[in-house]
């Protein structure tokens, strides 16, 4: 395999020449995808990622629509968005465990029909309360796919490649929301708001087709290979390229660094059947497990009002039509696609520099960037303008993604990663559950009159909440950066509890 090899030519020319170094990148980056199955998963994945995110969208598309139709304001508009996320965030709870116990692909066959059928009883809804309750089922069974995924990835992609996967996968998944953005858009204005939620049903079938054809089950020995070869007393040389590029950031760097388990925190035991009580306890034992889950519900947090409301928002600010807004949003999101492929590959990159702590780093400075974009974003009079600082505020954002994804792995017993996959949505999900509503309530009480510039317009209320809400992209940069004193440790004591005793495979 030429992706070791290709990866020190990247690092040889990366002072030399821009150019040679964007070259030997593409170069590396089309010789991993070849690796079949994983580009195929890839797609597959990020697909079914987006399930959540797709669904907001298109709510997000046709909100002035549907607040016309059921004859309900932000407040109401919200409480859809929030009922949905509170729902996804109960379901992944049973679901992470379901992923730790049994065969993730046909769970996740399973969710995407589920998710299918929630959408074709939104087009069908009578009322405001039936479109509610299935906007609820639609969160069950969206949101719940995230512990199954992040525990397939962890046995699909190493370590070294994790964070390189993640930005695909997330990579995707945004795409994905800003074609379900385009497409609500244009159908809504071609048929109308219904019609949007029977399209998607019929996509979310042809998912679940593609998997049923197209995904396969990986072992769950990836993490457990890599810790027998840290615990062995005097390590082999092994020649597989594969194994060598994990070595560089699990072995060598903890052994050369002499980095030290927390003894106490050491799993002598599989957990594979532990009660789901137990399980979480130790998950939540984990400090850099608990910062991430906070520093990740603070940006989503964001990004959720940000989604809910964005297109709304352009409408009001540019009096524009929705498909015009949507297709202004999806434009500046397209930053964010670039922010999370860039982000993985520099944190796999610094990771075989030898910075165990580079996904920490990118992270906390990825959130603080966020905040200077959009508030230039949100303060300015130039429409050109406004739209390059949401393109660069969206980058940064999106940059924070696949780099948390991964870290979040690192530091877990793969054992476990279903369940803490499950318990990180559910707490983040019943935080993140409020911003919606939260947004939709600040903005009802900032009128034009509370303005005294006259250029504020319409729209004044939305552009006040995004700004006051920033404070918490600071929290989260906070955060992360507190979680570099912890994080090392943290993977040096899941690397070692892999060696606890097995027990019989149950997938």
């Amino acid at each position: 395999m030429n992706i070791h090899k290709n990866g020190h030519i990247s690092t040889r020319h990366a002072y030399l020449n821009p150019l040679k170094l964007i070259e030997a990148l593409l170069q590396q980056e089309k010789n991993w995808l070849n690796a079949i199955p994983r580009l195929r998963a890839i797609i597959l994945l990020a697909l079914t990622q987006g399930l959540a995110s797709l669904n907001l969208a298109a709510l997000g598309t046709v909100a002035p629509a549907l607040e016309s139709s059921m004859h309900i304001g932000n407040i109401g508009y919200g409480l859809l968005s929030t009922a949905s996320i509170l729902t996804g965030a109960a379901a992944a709870l049973p679901v992470g465990i379901l992923g730790d116990r049994q065969r993730r692909v046909p769970l996740l066959i399973k969710l995407s029909i589920l998710w299918a059928i929630a959408m074709l009883l939104s087009g069908i809804s009578p009322g405001y309360y039936w479109f509610l309750l299935t906007q609820m089922l639609a969160g069950a069974a969206g949101v719940s796919v995230g512990p199954v995924i992040a525990s397939l990835s962890g046995d699909l992609f190493p370590p070294s490649w994790r964070g390189r996967a993640f930005g695909l996968i997330v990579g995707g998944e945004l795409l994905g929301a800003g074609i379900g953005m385009i497409l609500a858009g244009t159908v809504n204005t071609l048929s109308n708001w219904r019609t949007v939620f029977f399209v998607l049903a019929i996509m979310a079938i042809l998912l679940a087709y593609l998997l049923w054809k197209g995904m396969r089950e990986p072992q769950r020995n990836n993490m457990e290979k890599l810790a027998l070869e840290l615990t062995q007393k005097n390590p082999t040389k092994q020649t597989h390229a594969q194994v060598t590029t994990n070595r560089r950031y699990l072995l060598e760097d903890i052994r050369k660094k002499s980095i030290q388990p927390v003894s106490k925190r050491i799993l002598q035991e599989d957990p594979t059947q532990w009660h789901w009580f137990r399980a979480a306890k130790t998950i939540l034992s984990i400090p850099s497990n608990v910062v991430l889950i906070s520093a990740s519900s603070a940006g989503y947090f964001y990004f959720t009002g940000l989604l809910a409301f964005g297109i709304l928002y352009l409408t009001q600010r540019f009096h524009i039509n929705t498909m015009a807004a949507s297709s202004l949003f999806v434009g500046a999101g397209l930053g964010g696609i670039g922010g999370v492929i860039a982000s993985g590959w520099i944190a796999d990159w610094l990771l075989r520099k030898g910075l165990i702590t580079a996904r920490v780093w990118v992270t906390g400075i990825a959130f603080l960037l966020t905040i200077p974009f959009f508030l230039l974003a949100l303060n300015t009079n130039n429409q050109v303008l406004e739209f390059i600082w949401l393109f660069w505020g969206s980058a940064a954002l999106g940059a924070t993604n696949p780099t948390l994804d991964a870290a979040r792995l690192d530091i877990m017993h793969s054992r476990l990663w279903g369940r803490a996959e499950g318990i990180r949505i559910s707490l983040r999900y019943i935080l993140e559950a409020a911003a919606p509503f939260a947004f939709g309530w600040v903005s009802t009480h900032f009128s034009e009159s509370y303005c005294q510039l006259q250029h504020c317009g319409n729209g004044y209320g939305l552009r006040i909440t995004f700004g006051l809400f920033t404070i918490l992209l600071l929290v989260a940069t906070i955060l992360m950066l507190s979680a570099v004193f912890t994080y090392p440790r943290d993977v040096a004591t899941a690397l070692f509890s892999q060696q606890a005793r097995k027990t019989p495979e149950n997938s």
